[in-house]
């Protein structure tokens, strides 16, 4: 994101900091997300319904980031970078979203290892993996994106990254959900 907004797109460091305040609004609305996937089910669903919008909303916005039709020509008043930030704005949101409904998943097995009397410990070796997974994914990421960064432009490792959504979504179907 960084480096198309920058790099590509000739953001100033004012603008680039005002948009990366804006990207960072859909984590600050998380308890909204999770009122949502608790309270109201899609088709009878809490969590894989979601997992499977969300990872829908993802690829679409990273796919238009990869392919969508904004050329390179882009100025900082015009409406394909109006597009752009709604774009960047809503994979921010499905991550946000996605990231609420996986700790909702370990609070229910949480919640459920407890009650059958299992054990107790099971929290905390939940929550090791969670941070652990992420983690590590959040290190792979950052230095798959960099090195891919240098054989290709940012629009192709967004078309890479948006198999990440879908991933998200065709595995949601794997959830035990009543």
């Amino acid at each position: 994101q960084t480096f198309l907004l920058k790099d590509e797109l000739h953001l100033g460091p004012a603008e680039m900091s005002g948009l990366m305040g804006v990207l960072a609004l859909p984590w600050t609305i998380k308890p909204l997300y999770g009122f949502l996937s608790d309270g109201f089910p899609i088709l009878g669903y809490r969590r894989r319904s979601y997992l499977v919008l969300v990872g829908i909303v993802g690829f679409l916005s990273y796919s238009f980031l990869a392919w969508g039709g904004t050329g390179d020509d882009i100025d900082t008043n015009s409406m394909a970078l109006t597009c752009i930030v709604i774009s960047l704005l809503l994979s921010s949101a499905s991550i946000a979203f996605a990231d609420v409904v996986a700790d909702g998943i370990v609070v229910q097995k949480t919640r459920d290892a407890s009650i059958n009397g299992r054990d107790p410990a099971i929290a905390g070796g939940l929550q090791s993996v969670c941070w652990g997974s992420a983690s590590i994914g959040g290190l792979i990421s950052a230095y798959l994106s960099g090195s891919l960064l240098e054989t290709m432009s940012p629009r192709d490792v967004f078309g890479i990254a948006s198999v990440l959504p879908l991933a998200v979504a065709a595995i949601s179907f794997l959830i035990d959900e009543k």
